[in-house]
């Protein structure tokens, strides 16, 4: 940073933040920190994750000091994120822009590159199969196992139906778990875990009913970007997710860790092919509104030229 003097540093997650703060004070360098979870909420803290509360605590007091001392705004994904930045790490809401990710609209609303016959001949399955598809890392975070729960119930008023899992499995423990429970549910013929994918949009484009269980989130971009592709979704009311997903317009919202809940909303999407339709349009429509790249550029510019400004007005000062 001395040597190259950038007008602006900016860093991603808690890690790179912490450094970027230190050494942006140090270096006598600007510093914009983006926050992209709630990462000391308790929802965050109850994840199932093994970090002792110990360790998160002083993951917290570091986080909150960095912040206060060599930090000039931070960035939050969602306002649920800046609010819990503000009561966390005690920065003030002037000093936290609100900037949604954006998503890669080209490529979500262009025609898929596999049609769904091919990925069901690929699975395995049969053509008339119904796909609830999940895109997300497997972690206890993600709450995928509470979709798993609540398949039962929805085979048993459509036995065609297939619980597809798409994302990286980083956590062997929690993918084992997984499958173990699919068994022990009679479900493990329904149930497909394929890891991580490079054509997760042929996929959108090709299933019934989005599914998005998780139990927090700082966003949600793969939700985003299914809406974006026009799928009918049932997510959690964990976190954001109602600040772009209103329930009965965009999506079939449920509480989270509530399987009975999931089941009954796929079920009534799965009776209505009328009412996927409905809220896939309205869905597509409200993410490419919402999230579009050029307009969160253009507000990142601000950002840093704000910041940008302000230093150097400082300098010369």
């Amino acid at each position: 940073m001395r040597t190259n003097r950038p007008d602006v540093v900016h860093s991603h997650l808690w890690a790179a933040n912490v450094v970027a703060r230190v050494s942006g004070r140090l270096a006598g360098v600007p510093v914009v920190s983006s926050v992209h979870n709630p990462d000391h909420e308790d929802a965050a803290w109850s994840d199932g994750a093994n970090v002792s509360l110990t360790k998160r605590r002083i993951a917290k007091g570091i986080d909150r000091w960095t912040a206060r001392v060599g930090n000039e705004r931070l960035i939050a994904v969602s306002e649920y994120v800046r609010q819990s930045a503000n009561r966390h790490l005690k920065v003030s809401l002037n000093e936290i822009d609100l900037l949604y990710n954006p998503i890669d609209t080209e490529a979500l609303t262009g025609a898929p590159h596999r049609v769904r016959s091919d990925l069901l001949q690929e699975l395995g399955l049969p053509q008339d199969a119904i796909i609830l598809l999940n895109v997300a890392r497997l972690s206890p975070q993600k709450g995928l196992i509470h979709a798993l729960r609540a398949l039962p119930k929805i085979i048993g008023k459509y036995p065609l139906a297939h619980l597809v899992s798409v994302g990286a499995t980083t956590d062997p423990a929690w993918h084992e778990q997984l499958k173990n429970e699919a068994k022990q549910s009679g479900v493990i013929d329904h149930f497909h875990i394929l890891g991580t994918r490079r054509d997760v949009t042929d996929f959108l484009h090709a299933c019934d009913v989005f599914v998005f269980p998780s139990l927090y989130e700082g966003l949600g971009i793969a939700l985003i970007e299914a809406m974006a592709a026009g799928c009918a979704c049932v997510a959690t009311t964990a976190g954001p997710i109602p600040e772009f997903v209103e329930d009965g317009r965009d999506g079939i919202l449920v509480p989270p860790a509530d399987p009975e809940a999931m089941a009954t909303a796929v079920c009534e999407l799965l009776a209505s092919p009328e009412l996927r339709m409905k809220l896939g349009n309205n869905a597509r429509q409200t993410a490419l509104k919402r999230f579009q790249p050029r307009a969160a550029a253009d507000r990142l510019t601000q950002i840093y030229e704000k910041v940008a400004r302000r230093h150097r007005s400082i300098e010369t000062a």
